[in-house]
């Protein structure tokens, strides 16, 4: 795919790859990233395969990545997918390789059947991929501190209106879905030096 002089190509991810994707990730969002609240739900459970994709500029360079885990919404545990982390080599941003990876993967969840997808992200960027602010609608993630940044899209028409509530963190056991309690963030100590 080629955005003006940029080119780049998308595919999925590859397990060799995770090392990789996780330096991207902390060089563009740092390793605070860790402590916000959308982690939670990552903790204890892998992405899905088969919406982890990553992008790479023509030298085979790591320049993009995206995945999104299982959760669970409201009461009836209804399942969806939390998007995130979407991350681009700041250098490239703005190129297409975030709108390709995300049109690519939201297409692919829609053909495995998945119906909501919820993120805390920007709504200026995340709105050409028809999300919109969640909480008009009912959904709530907790512990987050800023719920204006919760977002959400259906993958089939009616969903939203008909879905909505707690957004719930959940891991495989034994082959079956188990739903976890959500902890506060871990705050890190920092220690600072004595003065003398």
């Amino acid at each position: 795919m080629t955005n003006t002089d940029v080119q780049f190509t998308i595919k999925p991810e590859s397990a060799a790859l995770a090392p990789r994707v996780e330096l991207l990730l902390d060089r563009v969002f740092g390793a605070e990233r860790r402590e916000k609240a959308s982690y939670l739900f990552r903790e204890g459970v892998a992405p899905v395969a088969a919406l982890s994709w990553a992008a790479f500029d023509q030298n085979k360079k790591l320049v993009g990545s995206i995945r999104y885990w299982p959760i669970q919404v409201g009461e009836t545990g209804h399942p969806a997918l939390l998007l995130g982390p979407l991350a681009i080599t700041p250098q490239l941003a703005g190129k297409g390789i975030g709108r390709a990876l995300t049109f690519r993967t939201l297409e692919i969840a829609a053909e495995m059947g998945y119906d909501l997808v919820l993120l805390v992200g920007d709504y200026d960027y995340y709105k050409r991929f028809g999300f919109v602010p969640a909480t008009p609608y009912g959904f709530v993630m907790p512990t987050e501190k800023r719920p204006e940044r919760l977002q959400v899209t259906e993958l089939r028409p009616g969903v939203l209106g008909r879905v909505s509530g707690e957004i719930r963190h959940v891991k495989e056991e034994n082959g079956s879905v188990v739903t976890l309690p959500v902890q506060p963030p871990r705050r890190r100590v920092r220690r600072h030096a004595a003065r003398a």
